[in-house]
């Protein structure tokens, strides 16, 4: 890129990696999220975790604006789905019955009634998955 503000390091098995300064910022959209995604991913091929290399800061200014425009551009993982669909997925994952959950949601017909949309969760309920499971309480509550 030519006029462009860059930082050009030449590893040692003479590869040249080209940073263009505005890599430095976080991207503003997509396309600019998937070349600095590729070139993050460049610089963790040549750093290597070697935390005194010379392109160890570069790596992690550019990582940590893909994480700040992540947070900002993407829901985290569960959120939109229905409790119903968290609660069959926790119960997949972990290989569990109806009668597995009795004891959080009191009896095996209240699993049940949940499950089939009869029956609400309470807080009682979300407080008891959040410590068998460790998750979000917050991915429960409508």
């Amino acid at each position: 890129m030519i006029g462009v503000p860059a930082y050009d390091y030449t590893s040692k098995l003479g590869n040249i990696i080209h940073i263009p300064m505005d890599y430095f910022k976080k991207p503003s959209n997509d396309r600019e999220y998937i070349a600095q995604e590729s070139l993050l991913d460049s610089l963790i091929d040549e750093v290597r975790g070697n935390e005194s290399h010379p392109l160890a800061i570069a790596m992690q200014i550019i990582g940590d604006n893909l994480e700040i425009y992540d947070d900002e551009n993407q829901q985290p993982i569960g959120f939109g789905l229905s409790e119903i669909e968290i609660v069959k997925y926790i119960m997949k994952t972990n290989n569990l019955t109806q009668k597995d959950l009795s004891e959080i949601f009191g009896s095996q017909g209240n699993v049940s009634s949940f499950l089939n949309g009869k029956r609400e969760i309470t807080l009682t309920i979300i407080r008891k998955l959040k410590d068998k499971f460790g998750i979000d309480p917050a991915l429960l509550i409508a």
